[in-house]
């Protein structure tokens, strides 16, 4: 009884956490398709789909929930 309802857990694809992971080392879109072989285009999708996962707006946003849900060191 009482206390913080828990949440569901995450569950973010493999190339979600590659894009997060990315922007978490500061990389741009374009950086980051250069360094995972996709098109930017591509990562921006990665990147929509992760934030919407995670309820977040930003990419910093994204990177913290994603850190706080364990899915990032």
């Amino acid at each position: 009884a009482g206390g913080a309802p828990r949440l569901a857990p995450v569950a973010l694809a493999p190339r979600e956490v590659d894009v997060l992971t990315c922007v978490a080392s500061g990389s741009t879109n374009a950086t980051a398709a250069e360094l995972l072989g996709l098109r930017p285009e591509t990562v921006k999708g990665y990147l929509r789909s992760a934030m919407r996962k995670l309820g977040t707006h930003t990419r910093l946003e994204a990177v913290v929930a994603a850190r706080r849900a364990g899915l990032l060191p």
